[in-house]
């Protein structure tokens, strides 16, 4: 599919397989360094690690539920 036919879920979850992606392709070595950038802090795995930790943030506020007033048009239940 391409990308105006995707939803925002859709999107938001090809964004945490990518970042998946990229954090296991610079995973620091036995030195510490990351192996394609040889940086002891690579700028790529971090980047990776803010997209998942916003996408977290998202899914969070997203699922959050905010208290509901009752609507006088609803029939109230008898309890």
């Amino acid at each position: 599919m391409t990308a105006p036919f995707l939803s925002l879920a859709q999107i938001r979850n090809r964004l945490i397989l990518t970042a998946r992606w990229v954090l296991r392709d610079h995973r620091p070595g036995p030195d510490g360094r990351c192996p394609i950038c040889r940086a002891a802090d690579c700028p790529v795995a971090a980047a990776a690690r803010d997209v998942l930790r916003a996408a977290k943030e998202v899914q969070l506020w997203s699922t959050a539920t905010e208290p509901t007033t009752p609507d006088r048009d609803d029939p109230q239940q008898a309890g």
